[in-house]
């Protein structure tokens, strides 16, 4: 009876794992490995490791909403953006083969992520300026807050995906003067 259970216990735990999908960080490793261009990483399914939080103070006189939801904090108003672990997004722009725009929104808005060369070249969120681990970004066209935590934030792929990925190539023959 225990081998039973120990059996099938193995077996659903294998099934399960199955069918998951292994993600990996895409690395600039990968970008290199791959080569795609702005056509092709549009084509990719991109999904976000570690949560992102995005804070900005709302003056009195502000009324309209973008993104988020408001909160109070130290007594001020305080609009907050959360992109939590594992939502998927997509490439809308590839400033540069190291430099991309990443959409994980239906209304567009974007984050900038990039090689990170401290972080094993994992494409981690880029700020236009930092403030020890908290950075200032643009998000729906306002600037926004990062928490400290944001930076550990980066893309991931299914690389099994990518790695099915065929490509034809035909080789030419030659041609010789008759």
């Amino acid at each position: 009876m225990k081998n039973t259970f120990v059996l099938g216990f193995a077996g659903l735990t294998l099934f399960l794992s199955s069918c998951t999908t292994l993600l990996s960080p895409y690395t600039s490793a990968t970008q290199s490995q791959t080569n795609f261009d702005e056509t092709q990483l549009k084509q990719v399914q991109f999904y976000l490791h570690g949560d992102i939080v995005l804070n900005r103070e709302l003056a009195a006189s502000e009324t309209e909403i973008t993104s988020g939801e408001i909160k109070i904090v130290d007594g001020r108003k305080v609009e907050q953006v959360l992109i939590k672990s594992g939502t998927p997004g997509i490439i809308i722009q590839a400033e540069n083969r190291d430099t991309f725009l990443v959409s994980f929104d239906a209304d567009g808005s974007f984050l900038r992520f990039g090689a990170n060369s401290d972080y094993g070249g994992r494409y981690t969120l880029m700020a236009k300026s930092w403030d020890g681990r908290s950075g200032i970004v643009d998000y729906a066209g306002r600037e926004w807050k990062s928490t400290p935590e944001s930076i550990y934030a980066y893309l991931e792929v299914n690389m099994e995906k990518i790695n099915n990925t065929t490509v034809n190539t035909k080789e030419a023959g030659g041609r010789t003067i008759e």
